[in-house]
């Protein structure tokens, strides 16, 4: 980072809960402040200039955007921390790097060359194949966002360029560095990732010469040079890398090299010349990074009113696995070992796999996390259990992902929960809900009524001993409902309600609760956003963030805010919300389902990393779901003559088996089942 300053009056002293010490620099997005987090831990906070984003719904989209920069291993990068909006400006926190810009170290040094010259470009692309395997473009790389850190060159300010694009009156063409701007970009194109490595290649001439291809004067004559001249690579002492650097600077964005591409010849690997068969660099290197820079670096207590949720919520969680392919070799970068594969693996989803899920990282959007091919459906039902007090009969089977761990009749008026290990259900009235972690050693309830002191109690129950741990959340008026555990199980979350009106029959949103259950204390979040909570909160697929739709007369959308309230993404382009029992985010963490668009006859469903086109339709009608069975089903509630039966369904809407039937339509209104996804 550059020299500290100190800051100027004008300049907050706090964004967010971060208390800003100095300056770091300024530019023509916003300015940069090193910043302090509560626990002690310095960090870069980018503050971005007001103008930038023209209204609320601009804001949160460019929040959204660079929200998804989490993605990126961080063992190259500046690691984003999080994304939001203090004050109607958008900020981004993200890694405080020690170190100067490549920008500077030339101008103060010189020029590089031979070894460090070499470990500077591999570090680079290597940032730059993590970025774009996160399904992002830097679009504004330069020797100004490469800093020179002690443990190795670090790219920063990745997919900001394409968030500005979308959320302000700048255009693609505005965006970016005259002198490291590629020919696409001067015809008004769109900049991908190709763009990247033809910035990268200049960035590299700059590194080793001390001076742009394209020069630094006039921008007409920059602009000309870089549609109509060649480079002059002649201060680049090694043939392979100037090679390599022309072949990024082709005209053609076609011609270039992608980033795994390049990574492989900077390794040592030949191929990249036209005509050559060049080896991907393997989709897996982005978990494999992840996990290596993971492993361094006195009353009567009074009643609640019926609870006001909608919908129950469970949990997520992302496990990929690195498939096909052989083993070419293994190498060191940076301290990060690769397993370089040909042909290149892909990633793929759990399916119904078995073992504890990562969530180490967010889920990627699009492609870069799918569903693992589905080498059978769902298996056929082994036993039926018809359920105490109620109408509703359950077929299962041993190697159903999800079971029934307790249903509710009457409105939540009386609870029955399934006894470990068994068949067997038992009344308990003492809950208005209860949900069982995966493992099925724990659960959480929500205690129907305050205690003596006037505190909403959340239960922690350890179904092996029977002990009980009672969290107090809330105070009167306000009492959690909806509790669901994250995915990797180590806390909980509720929905938080306050009681309005004399006779304490009502109720409006009020946040959320995040329940440590190791420290047995909660974290009170009142949400601010009047449009938000009317529907209750479920976990984003990380376990980093909890989601809710935020409804304003006919616009919806579902909104993720961090453990402490901030917001971090809002998915603008979905769906009409639909009652979910249990989970809304599939087990991969990558997709969830509403309502499609103007109908209530069709299931969508979506990214949870980024606005588009829903990834598939399901036509099904129904008033409400179950949940995810895996992530190539779901399970809903449909008519069945007289009654209702619960389906699991494919993406196609051809029903697979039946999970459950109802047969009493009356109680079917006031009944709710909640599935628990078991660890396998």
């Amino acid at each position: 980072m550059p020299d500290l300053a100190p800051l100027r009056p004008g300049d907050p002293r706090r964004v967010r809960e971060y208390r800003l010490t100095g300056r770091l620099g300024e530019g023509g997005q916003g300015t940069v402040y090193l910043g302090v987090s509560p626990t002690g831990t310095r960090v870069a906070v980018k503050l971005l200039r007001p103008d930038l984003a023209r209204d609320s719904e601009a804001r949160e989209r460019f929040v959204r955007e660079v929200s998804t920069a989490r993605r990126v291993a961080p063992f190259c990068t500046a690691a984003v921390i999080g994304t939001g909006i203090d004050r109607r400006r958008p900020y981004i926190v993200s890694e405080y790097i020690e170190g100067p810009t490549l920008e500077a170290v030339v101008a103060s040094e010189g020029p590089r060359g031979g070894p460090a010259l070499h470990r500077l470009a591999i570090g680079t692309v290597t940032a730059l194949v993590a970025i774009h395997q996160a399904g992002i473009a830097h679009r504004d790389f330069k020797p100004s966002n490469v800093l020179l850190a002690p443990d190795g060159p670090r790219v920063i300010d990745f997919g900001i360029a394409k968030a500005l694009d979308r959320t302000s009156t700048l255009t693609a063409t505005t965006i970016g560095t005259p002198s490291y701007m590629t020919p696409e970009q001067l015809a008004g194109e769109d900049a991908g990732a190709p763009a990247d490595m033809f910035a990268w290649g200049a960035a590299m001439v700059f590194a080793a010469t001390g001076r742009p291809p394209f020069g630094a004067d006039s921008l007409p004559a920059i602009f000309n040079r870089i549609v109509n001249l060649e480079p002059d690579l002649r201060g680049i002492a090694d043939p392979a890398l100037r090679d390599l650097i022309g072949q990024c600077l082709a005209k053609d964005a076609a011609r270039r090299p992608t980033a795994g591409e390049a990574l492989l010849r900077l390794l040592g690997h030949a191929g990249g010349a036209p005509g050559a068969v060049t080896p991907a660099a393997p989709r897996g290197i982005l978990a494999e990074g992840s996990a290596a820079a993971s492993s361094h670096a006195v009353r009567e207590p009074p009643a609640y009113p019926a609870p006001a949720g909608t919908s129950a919520k469970d949990r997520g969680g992302l496990r990929a696995a690195i498939g096909g392919g052989l083993v070419v070799t293994l190498v060191a970068v940076g301290g990060l070992t690769l397993a370089l594969r040909g042909p290149a693996p892909e990633v793929i989803g759990p399916g119904r796999a078995s073992g504890p899920r990562d969530v180490t990282a967010p889920p990627p959007s699009g492609s870069a996390v799918t569903p693992a091919p589905a080498v059978s459906g769902p298996p056929p039902a082994s036993r039926t259990i018809r359920l105490p007090g109620s109408s509703i009969t359950i077929h299962e089977s041993d190697d159903d992902p999800i079971r029934l761990s307790s249903y509710s009749l009457d409105g939540d008026a009386h609870l029955y929960v399934r006894e470990p290990g068994t068949s067997r259900f038992t009344k308990d009235d003492r809950y208005f809900q209860y949900t069982v972690n995966p493992s099925g050693s724990h659960a959480l309830g929500t205690e129907r009524t305050y205690d003596r002191s006037g505190h909403a109690v959340v239960a922690v129950v350890d179904r092996r001993s029977g002990t009980v741990s009672r969290i107090r959340v809330a105070e009167d008026p306000v009492y959690p409902t909806l509790p669901q555990w994250s995915p990797d199980g180590g806390k909980g979350l509720v929905t938080l309600y306050e009681i309005v009106g004399k006779a304490r029959r009502e109720s409006r949103a009020y946040g959320y609760a995040v329940i440590d259950v190791a420290t047995k204390k909660a974290r009170v979040v009142r949400v601010k956003e009047k449009d938000a909570g009317t529907w209750s909160y479920f976990w984003r697929g990380d376990g980093r963030a909890v989601g809710t739709w935020a409804l304003t007369g006919e616009t919806q959308r579902i909104r993720f805010y961090d453990l402490g309230g901030t917001v971090l993404q809002t998915l603008l382009d979905v769906g009409a919300p639909i009652t979910v029992e249990g989970d809304d985010v599939s087990p991969s963490g990558s997709m969830l389902m509403t309502y499609c668009k103007g109908t209530n006859q069709e299931i969508c469903i979506w990214s949870t990393s980024a606005d588009g086109e829903a990834k598939a339709r399901i036509p099904f009608k129904t008033e409400r779901l179950v949940g995810w069975y895996d992530d190539r089903h779901i399970a809903g509630w449909r008519r069945s003559g007289t009654g209702y039966e619960a389906v699991v369904i494919d993406f196609r809407g051809q029903v697979k088996r039946v999970l459950a039937t109802s047969a009493d339509p009356a109680e079917y209104d006031r009944q709710f089942t909640r599935y628990t996804r078991e660890l396998r």
